[in-house]
């Protein structure tokens, strides 16, 4: 027999794991923006109850909701008022505040939580009697403030921006015949002060050109004369 031959089989190489630090993986989530509202909102925030608790009515606030509607359910009229509804659910994050607690025996708090008309129906009560935000807390109250500051400081600057670029609005949409687009205005509005004064003089220089007359020369007279 001839000598054994082997053939030659390249070395596997052993391909190292990848691994992804919590710092620069690129299949980590993007974080969810914060609203420019809730910034200055959480700069100031202070570590009290969960969204949770803040549901749940308090001794005093019970206390106060029998001295003032009494021990009687409401809606029936006869049984003894022995549980605290909230009349926005908290399940819609309705506070534990007086002003969403009603008074109500357990046959009829059921009813209410399973009827939608009656659900409906002490909503508007109460929206009627404290307004549409009845069911807010002090926190509730603090987010929607900040949040309607900053809206109306938004609108405040845009309608300053629009008074800025009327002008340039104006004169482009009397050289072009026409109103300008959504989009042209939005262009605009995207120029830096700079930018729209050197652009507002320019369109003043061509337009006020565009408008002389041409110059006549009589016959035989040179252009340079």
């Amino acid at each position: 027999m001839g000598e054994h031959q082997t053939f030659w089989k390249p070395v596997k190489e052993v391909k190292e794991k990848k691994t992804y630090s919590s710092l620069g993986s690129n299949k980590s989530k993007a974080k969810k923006e914060v609203p420019e509202w809730k910034k200055d909102l959480l700069a100031h925030h202070k570590s009290g109850k969960s969204s949770k608790d803040r549901c749940d009515f308090t001794d005093e606030v019970i206390a106060e909701l029998i001295a003032e509607q009494g021990e009687i359910c409401p809606c029936c009229k006869t049984a003894a008022s022995s549980t605290t509804h909230h009349v926005w659910p908290r399940g819609r994050k309705g506070r534990g505040v007086k002003t969403n607690g009603l008074r109500v025996c357990w046959p009829c708090h059921d009813k209410i939580q399973t009827t939608d008309e009656l659900l409906q129906y002490w909503i508007s009560v109460y929206r009627e009697k404290y307004g549409d935000h009845f069911y807010f807390d002090e926190k509730d109250w603090e987010e929607f403030n900040h949040k309607q500051n900053a809206l109306q400081q938004k609108e405040h600057e845009k309608q300053e921006r629009q008074n800025q670029i009327k002008p340039v609005v104006d004169l482009l949409s009397a050289a072009a015949g026409r109103n300008l687009k959504a989009t042209e205005i939005r262009l605009l509005q995207s120029f830096e002060d700079k930018d729209m004064a050197i652009f507002a003089s320019m369109m003043a220089d061509a337009l006020g050109r565009a408008a002389e007359p041409a110059p006549v020369y009589s016959y035989g007279e040179r252009f340079e004369d």
